[in-house]
């Protein structure tokens, strides 16, 4: 099922798309080419000044980029760096514009259809209860689940990538069914994922939070994209290449997709399809442990993991955008080793799971810095020292039994929001969430010296 919308009764998702240049009586301007499938921002070029119009809510301005005179003496340079500015605003547009169309807190959604995808994997489909048209998201963003399976039916907090394209019908969230870790098989399941796989099914009802999150595509541009996935970080990957086949399938994307093997690749005959109907789309799948029902060369391209030097032997360059997501172990090598190949750092964007983070060459280390620093959780009375191999605030807090709700525990939900009633914080990443003023999130934040949280 893939409805095509009309463009004003669609969820009003900004997605120009601006073309090369027009030329009209001799001046040259901007030619903005518009997808049907959403609402448009309405881009105006005049002979004097431009600007970005939201179609519906009145017409308002969002915002005046500049007044252009004399262009036809102007470089090439400036008028390429011209529309760089423009698509730059155009995003910020469309993310302020989502913002505002989501909802406050957590809203009911109804369970859709649950869809195995391969082993341990299923999608999830989330409607709205009363059938009205859901609010668009950016791809690479999540969804934010309460999940009733803690003891006595208490919400534990959950963020998922979404892992479908922006439709008005539908949100699709792909969820593994998560063991224990490899490394700690004494510790439990997840219990969020299992509960999903084992209890939800169709028709019922979930508390949810509106799509968020600061990794997402820039979907416009015409320079190519490599997209990476690791396991079930490909699901993100998955939103941003439909998004692309549907609102720019010329521009050419690398997808690279590493699992263990065809049966634990989500989406793969979804992303074959992909790769054999669009000539700009080209698929590498990397297989770490193919059975023997794997075939060489016909079900994967690589076998490995997928690491920089196998990157350098199947991409013309490293002058992409690159979008990472998965394991810790994947993105601790690879985003190190594309800085190294000569990426540059803006260029690349990435999110890891749970509460792992990429530390870069050049970052400083605030869990490290933190040694020997007194933490005390006033509300309990109890007072620890930082030690060597605490990573944050909710870790020490864990370890010590100290009661703190959490959640997604990678700065993403906001439920392990602490008061910071003396000392300072610092992060160890840029959240997705916003705590309230005088708050820290502990699962991203250790002790910037001395430090009292009311917990």
């Amino acid at each position: 099922m893939d409805p095509l919308p009309s463009l004003l009764n669609n969820a009003p998702l900004a997605n120009a798309i601006f073309g090369r240049r027009a030329t009209t009586g001799g001046r040259e301007g901007i030619r903005g080419r518009m997808d049907a499938s959403f609402n448009p921002l309405l881009f105006v070029a005049g002979a004097g000044a431009c600007a970005l119009v939201l179609v519906g809510g009145g017409g308002t301005a969002l915002s005046l980029l500049r007044r252009r005179t004399g262009i036809r003496s102007r470089r090439r340079q400036s008028h390429e760096a011209f529309l760089e500015q423009v698509e730059r605003t155009a995003e910020r547009a469309r993310a302020k514009l989502n913002r505002s169309l989501a909802w406050e807190g957590a809203r009911p959604l109804r369970v859709a259809a649950v869809v195995d995808e391969c082993d341990d994997v299923k999608s999830f489909y989330f409607a709205s209860t009363d059938g009205r048209p859901l609010p668009p998201f950016l791809p690479g963003q999540y969804l934010t689940l309460h999940v009733p399976c803690a003891a006595g039916g208490k919400q534990v907090v959950r963020c998922y990538s979404l892992s479908d394209r922006p439709r008005e019908e539908y949100y699709r969230c792909t969820i593994k069914r998560q063991g224990p870790p490899g490394d700690q098989p004494e510790l439990p399941p997840g219990i969020g994922s299992n509960f999903l796989h084992d209890h939800v099914h169709t028709d019922d009802v979930l508390p949810c939070e509106a799509p968020r999150g600061p990794f997402y595509l820039a979907a416009q541009g015409d320079e190519p994209v490599v997209l990476i996935g690791g396991g079930i970080g490909l699901t993100p990957m998955v939103s941003m290449a439909n998004t692309l086949a549907q609102t720019n399938p010329t521009r050419r994307v690398y997808l690279f997709a590493g699992v263990r093997n065809r049966g634990e690749f989500p989406f793969r005959d979804h992303l074959r399809s992909l790769a054999e109907s669009l000539p700009d789309f080209k698929l590498f799948s990397v297989f770490s442990r193919p059975t023997s029902q794997d075939a060489d060369h016909k079900d994967f391209d690589h076998h490995g993991r997928i690491t920089v030097d196998y990157l350098r032997t199947v991409l013309p360059s490293c002058n992409f955008p690159f979008y990472l997501c998965g394991p810790p172990a994947l993105m601790q090598s690879l985003v190190p080793g594309l800085l190294e190949w000569g990426v540059p750092d803006d260029q690349i964007h990435f999110e890891a799971f749970g509460p792992a983070s990429v530390r870069l060459p050049s970052d400083r280390n605030p869990a490290a810095e933190a040694i020997g620093e007194p933490v005390r959780f006033e509300r309990q009375g109890k007072e620890f020292v930082w030690e060597a191999g605490d990573d944050s605030l909710l870790d020490v807090a864990v370890k010590h039994g100290v009661p703190v709700e959490s959640g997604c525990r990678a700065g993403n939900c906001g439920q392990c929001a602490l008061k910071v009633l003396a000392g300072k914080v610092a992060t160890l990443r840029t959240p997705g969430a916003t705590p309230p003023d005088g708050h820290c999130l502990a699962c991203v934040s250790v002790p910037d010296g001395p430090l009292v949280v009311d917990a």
